[in-house]
């Protein structure tokens, strides 16, 4: 509850204050006023909360649409090359959201984007017919950088329905599109709107997407704002807290309207106790037609990004970074490595690998462990209040990233513990954020373990803790190592709310390419980001390792 409600009281409270937090009188009622909403309101909030809403509902669309296709087309066809596939999703995940908004600047960007460089080579076409900084522009490198949590989401769904029920469908005379309009969306109902809400949140608190495309295009979002009104001089910390607490209880609106939704969760049951083999759908000559679709979609949110770094990277230094031409790639004698070079010499770049390791590997270790107990506690004892802390544990995924980093700023200037400043506010900030994951996989998985195993222990006058450490803990190794590489590499990237309490000395990776992109170090960013997913592969191959070793065997 301290890490998780007190920031938020204490950012509601100074959104009503005169007061700036850390002033003596901040908690004082007669600071209390309505001024910073009063100002809110007159302000352009509207044309902020439509450009919010926009960005956010067509992200969520477009994202939803490529995340479900390709589950559909792993889970229920008989598409080529579905592993691959997987796999390839999967790796997406690692890849910070920030590379692939600057890897799209750079080949979108009117005036020198590579793809303009083409077109205009090729066809002789003057005007630029991309513009990345755009609304769209910014819905489709948004959705690029999140599809994969739909992905995720609905190929769980897919894969666990009952195939018997699209069968009787069939049967009756409904064809393929009827079945999947009147069954299968009905009955992945759930599933559904807990993409939706989550790409909408995502959506909401999303930072480097609004910040790099849409500020200099004259777009402004909550998210761009409160970023700006905490950092820039003069500050105005109370409109900053107001956007924050709209942005939360909007957040608090989408939760409670999917609780509500499916409420009555029965009429959504598709797995009993009967067994059966999920079938897949001949697509005929289709099933490349799908294949293509899926590679297309993953050149451009892999591949193509990931083209673009490699090549800004081994561009001289300050020679800006051209188009990728076929006569541009055969002279070797233009190509460097010292942007690699300055990549490890340079004191931030250092600094902010360091910094974001320990954070990561900290981070996940505290979580992880605290989410075993927790997800004991809840599941296998009879503790008073062990809903509460189901709540709590959860609460965090319905709070957006850039409200979380305020209200743990603004509480720590208020209280007289020295860890502003310091890397101990962000360890505090990624344990306070990180759990809902983590929380969800431990619980899962500690439902399964029989109480008479424990209970054996403790019979034999095994302690609680002995019996948790020696029995509980070794069974739960699988979800351990999972909620571990999660928060981990999630930590590891993590920018939207470490961007308002970082400051000089401990900054992470996140920030440190902000100021890169800032300071027009174009070619060291891209080398910095090819070593950071360089890192993040390497971390994500160990695990994948040290899984097989401990994870759960299939024979």
């Amino acid at each position: 509850m301290w890490l998780i409600i007190a920031p938020i009281v204490v950012l509601v409270w100074g959104s009503f204050s005169s007061s700036r937090p850390g002033a003596a009188d901040f908690f004082s009622i007669g600071n209390l006023t309505f001024g910073n909403w009063t100002r809110a309101f007159d302000s352009e909030l509207w044309e902020i909360f439509a450009n919010t809403a926009v960005f956010a509902i067509g992200t969520t669309l477009l994202a939803f649409c490529f995340g479900t296709f390709l589950a559909w087309a792993v889970e229920r066809t008989n598409t080529p090359f579905r592993q691959l596939i997987t796999v390839l999703v999967l790796a997406r995940l690692i890849v910070p959201g920030i590379l692939t908004t600057v890897s799209w600047i750079f080949l979108a960007s009117p005036r020198t984007g590579m793809i303009n460089s083409w077109i205009e080579s090729i066809f002789g076409i003057d005007q630029p017919l991309l513009d990345v900084y755009t609304m769209h522009g910014m819905i489709f490198v948004e959705a690029l950088d999140v599809f994969p949590v739909s992905f995720l989401l609905m190929s769980a769904a897919l894969r666990s329905m009952d195939p018997s029920l699209e069968e009787a469908s069939q049967v009756a005379g409904h064809s393929t599109l009827s079945t999947t309009y009147r069954v299968t969306l009905p009955l992945i109902l759930p599933a559904i709107l807990a993409t939706f809400i989550f790409l909408l949140i995502r959506g909401v608190e999303t930072f480097e997407t609004p910040t790099l495309i849409g500020l200099p295009a004259g777009i402004p979002t909550f998210v761009v704002e409160i970023w700006q009104r905490t950092s820039a001089v003069p500050t105005d910390l109370g409109l900053a807290g107001v956007y924050a607490v709209l942005v939360l209880m909007l957040a608090v609106v989408l939760v409670w309207g999917y609780n509500r939704v499916t409420r009555h969760s029965e009429a959504y049951q598709i797995v009993s106790g009967k067994a059966f083999r999920p079938k897949r759908i001949d697509l005929g000559r289709g099933r490349w037609v799908s294949f293509g679709l899926a590679a297309l979609l993953l050149f451009l949110s892999v591949g193509l990004p990931l083209i673009v770094l490699a090549w800004a990277s081994i561009q001289p230094p300050f020679s800006g970074v051209p188009p990728l031409t076929p006569e541009a790639a055969v002279r070797f004698g233009d190509f460097s490595l010292e942007n690699y070079r300055d990549a490890f010499d340079s004191e931030l770049t250092r600094r902010a690998l360091w910094n974001s390791s320990i954070l990561a590997v900290a981070a996940a270790s505290i979580v992880t462990i605290l989410m075993a107990i927790v997800a004991w506690i809840t599941v296998k004892s009879n503790v008073r209040g062990r809903s509460l802390l189901d709540h709590l544990a959860f609460t965090p995924i319905a709070v957006p990233a850039i409200m979380f980093g305020l209200s743990v700023l603004w509480m720590y200037l208020i209280l007289p513990f020295p860890v502003f400043g310091t890397l101990w506010i962000l360890l505090i900030l990624y344990v306070a954020r990180f759990p809902p994951v983590a929380f969800r996989i431990l619980s899962a998985q500690t439902t399964q373990i029989a109480d008479e195993l424990q209970e054996a222990a403790e019979v034999s006058g095994a302690t609680w803790w002995t019996s948790f450490r020696t029995i509980i803990l070794p069974l739960l190794k699988p979800g351990l190592l999972a909620a571990w590489i999660f928060v981990m590499v999630h930590a590891f990237r993590e920018l939207g709310a470490s961007v308002l309490v970082s400051s000089f000395g401990t900054e992470v990776v996140g920030v440190a390419i902000l100021d890169l992109w800032e300071n027009g170090s174009f070619g060291l960013l891209s080398a910095f980001g090819i070593v950071i997913m360089g890192v993040l592969l390497f971390a994500a191959v160990a695990a994948g390792l040290i899984s097989q070793r401990y994870g759960v065997r299939e024979y």
